[in-house]
């Protein structure tokens, strides 16, 4: 009859094995998915700074759309005047 302690320690020893390996993760086409939209839809305007970056967005008119960074989108998803956006099409400005 097996120990189980004996189980226990092989147990423990798999753990350790498979959680130490790393996964590769190919970042050459990362930049280009980097970015969030974020339209303003307030009545007036609005600046936030992002958490991450530091940038200043300044959104000056309702409607108005901005390109942000991935660190900051997170932030910014949580404002009651902002609504995310996957892509900005080419008619739009920063």
């Amino acid at each position: 009859m097996g120990c189980c302690g004996q189980k226990r320690k092989e147990w423990s020893q798999n753990i350790y094995n498979s959680s130490t390996e790393a996964e590769t993760i190919d970042s050459g086409n990362m930049q280009e998915h980097q970015l969030r939209v974020f339209e303003y839809t307030g009545k007036r305007s609005m600046k936030i700074k992002g958490i991450v970056t530091g940038n200043i967005y300044y959104f000056r008119y309702p409607d108005h759309k901005i390109e942000v960074p991935y660190e900051d989108s997170f932030a910014m998803m949580a404002e009651t005047d902002l609504k995310a956006h996957a892509k900005l099409d080419n008619r739009s400005k920063k």
